[in-house]
C-alpha cells in the first residue's frame, strides 16, 4: 500500500460501481492466480525475508499472546467494504495537506483461513493516466512464527513488494490491534513503515501507514484507510451498541446554516471512519436548538472513529464555520439499547441524497427520563409494564427504548452528561397532528397519570420530557 509517486490532487470518481470494467476483471483474475502460487517456491525468498526482519526490533509489538495462534486475526476483513482515503499529499515534509480518496474492496479467505486475497479499486489516478488504481494484498499466516506477512502489488507496476510482517496482541483496554513492520525506500531514501490495524467490528476498520527515518524512535502516519462492510448493494452495514443524543443550543436563526452546513458536508465522512449519522432534527419546541442522533459499534469504535473524524481533514476545514452557529454542545446523552431488542430498526430505504426535494410530514418523539439510580434497578421494568402501553394505547409508534451507557467517556475532548441516570424512549407519529392526537389521549389516560406518579415515588426525578422533532431533509430517522 506504499505508493510512491506524491500526488496533489486525486481524480474523484464513482467508488460504488455496480459493474466492474473489463480490465478491472481481468485484474482480479490475477489477483486470484496470484493466490494459487503463494505456496510456490517462487514466494520462499519472500518468506525468508519476513522471518528476517521479524527478529530485527520491534518483536515486543508483533507477538501474540502465549497461547494464542492468531491463524484468525484477519476473519474480520473478509467481505465487502467501502474504503475512504486520507493520504498526505507528501510524505516527511512536515506536510500537513491531506488527499481524499475513495476504494472499494473484496478480501476472500484462503488455505482454511490461513491466508486471505483481496482487490482493491479506487477512483484515484496516477498524474498522466486515466485508469483507476487497483492494488492488491496477499496475506498469509505462518503457524511457526504466529506472525502474519502482508504482500501488496499495484497496476502501476504488477511487482509484489516486500512483506511487512508482525501480529496482533490485545491492549489493556482489552481491543486487538495488529501491527506490522518493513523497510522501504522513499524518494531515494531507506524508510522503516509500520502498518497499523484497530477498530475491527464486525462493520468497521481501520488501517494506517507511518513511515520512520530514525529507525522507529519517531513515525509519520501518512496514510489513514477507514473500512466499513457494505451490503451487495453497497449500502453501508451498521451496528449501533451505543448511541448518542445530542442537543446543541444554536446562535440566534443559525439553525438552517448549521443543517446545510452538516448535511452537505459531515454526513458521510462520520460514517466513513465508523460511526453511524443515525438522524437530524428541529425541535419544534425550540427554534434554536438543533437535535441530531449517531450510533457506534461499541464504545472503543466511538474513541477511534470521533479521533478519527475530529482530527481529520473534513472537521478541520469545516469547524470553524459549523461552531460559529453553535452557542452550546454539551447537552448529550450517552445511550446503550435497554433491551438486545430494544435499539432502531435498521432502515430499509437509503439515506435522501443531498439535494433530494422530498418532503416529511412526520414527526419523532424523545421522551426523557432522569432517573436516581440505573434503569436496570427497576424503572426499566416499570416502564414496559405501566408507562410503554399507555404510550402505545395513546397512538405512540416506539421506535426504541435506551439507558444511560455506564462506560467511561471514552473520548473526553467531546463532554457528556455524565454521572446522569437516564431512560430515553423514542416514538413515530405519522404528522404533527397524529401528535396533537396522542397528547390529548394522555392527558385524559388516568392509567398514565397515576403511572407517572407512582414512577416519581420510585426512581423517576420529575416528569418525563417530551421533545418533538421533526427530521431534516437528509434525516435518516424519519416518519
Amino acid at each position: 500500500m506504499r505508493l510512491r509517486t506524491t500526488v496533489t490532487e486525486p481524480a474523484m470518481g464513482n467508488a460504488f460501481d455496480a459493474v466492474l470494467e473489463p480490465a478491472w476483471r481481468r485484474q482480479r483474475r490475477l489477483f486470484l492466480q496470484l493466490a494459487t502460487m503463494a505456496q510456490t517456491a517462487w514466494l520462499l525468498p519472500f518468506r525468508a525475508a519476513a522471518r528476517a526482519v521479524a527478529t530485527t526490533g520491534d518483536t515486543s509489538t508483533m507477538i501474540t499472546a502465549t497461547g494464542q495462534d492468531g491463524r484468525h486475526d484477519f476473519d474480520f476483513l473478509h467481505g465487502r467494504w467501502h474504503i475512504r482515503n486520507e493520504r498526505l499529499t507528501q510524505r516527511l515534509a512536515g506536510s500537513g495537506d491531506w488527499e481524499i480518496f475513495h476504494a472499494t474492496q473484496l478480501c476472500q479467505p484462503l488455505l482454511g483461513g490461513m491466508g486471505n486475497v483481496d482487490d482493491f479499486v479506487s477512483d484515484w489516478t496516477r498524474p498522466g493516466s486515466d485508469e483507476r488504481f487497483i492494488g492488491m494484498t496477499l496475506r498469509l499466516f505462518s503457524p511457526d512464527s504466529k506472525q502474519w506477512s502482508i504482500y501488496w502489488a499495484g497496476n502501476h507496476d504488477g511487482v509484489l513488494d516486500a512483506p511487512m510482517t508482525g501480529a496482533f496482541d490485545t491492549t489493556p483496554q482489552g481491543t486487538r490491534v495488529g501491527t506490522f513492520f518493513g523497510s522501504d525506500e522513499h524518494e531515494g531514501r531507506p524508510v522503516r513503515v509500520r502498518f497499523r490495524w484497530s477498530q475491527a467490528s464486525a462493520n468497521t476498520a481501520h488501517w494506517q501507514q507511518a513511515f520512520s527515518i530514525d529507525e522507529g524512535a519517531t513515525w509519520e502516519t501518512n496514510w489513514h484507510m477507514w473500512f466499513r462492510r457494505t451490503d451487495d448493494d453497497g449500502r453501508l452495514l451498521h451496528e449501533d451498541g451505543v448511541i448518542e443524543l445530542r442537543q446543541y443550543a444554536m446562535q440566534p436563526a443559525r439553525r438552517d446554516e448549521l443543517i446545510e452546513l452538516f448535511e452537505r458536508e459531515f454526513i458521510e465522512p462520520q460514517e466513513a471512519v465508523g460511526m453511524h449519522v443515525i438522524g437530524q432534527f428541529r425541535d419544534l419546541d425550540a427554534q434554536d436548538r438543533f437535535v441530531w442522533l449517531r450510533g457506534f459499534a461499541d464504545m472503543p469504535v466511538r474513541a477511534e472513529a470521533l479521533e478519527g473524524f475530529y482530527s481529520g481533514p473534513t472537521w478541520k476545514r469545516h469547524r470553524e464555520a459549523a461552531n460559529a452557529t453553535i452557542v452550546d454542545s454539551d447537552d448529550v446523552l450517552l445511550l446503550r439499547p435497554a433491551r438486545r431488542d430494544s435499539g432502531f430498526a435498521p432502515n430499509p430505504s437509503p439515506r435522501p441524497a443531498l439535494g433530494d426535494a422530498r418532503t416529511d410530514d412526520g414527526l419523532i418523539e424523545a421522551g426523557i427520563c432522569l432517573l436516581d439510580a440505573p434503569a436496570d434497578a427497576g424503572f426499566l421494568a416499570r416502564f414496559e409494564e405501566q408507562l410503554a402501553p399507555r404510550l402505545r394505547s395513546a397512538g405512540a409508534e416506539l421506535i426504541g427504548v435506551y439507558v444511560t451507557e455506564e462506560s467511561a467517556n471514552t473520548y473526553p475532548r467531546l463532554p457528556v452528561r455524565e454521572g446522569e441516570q437516564a431512560l430515553v424512549w423514542f416514538a413515530r407519529f405519522a404528522d404533527a397532528d397524529a401528535h396533537h392526537r396522542y397528547e390529548a389521549a394522555l392527558l385524559v389516560d388516568g392509567e398514565w397519570r397515576s403511572g407517572v406518579a407512582q414512577s416519581l415515588l420510585h426512581g423517576l426525578k420529575q416528569p418525563p420530557q417530551r421533545l418533538r422533532l421533526t427530521p431534516t431533509q437528509r434525516s435518516e430517522l424519519r416518519a
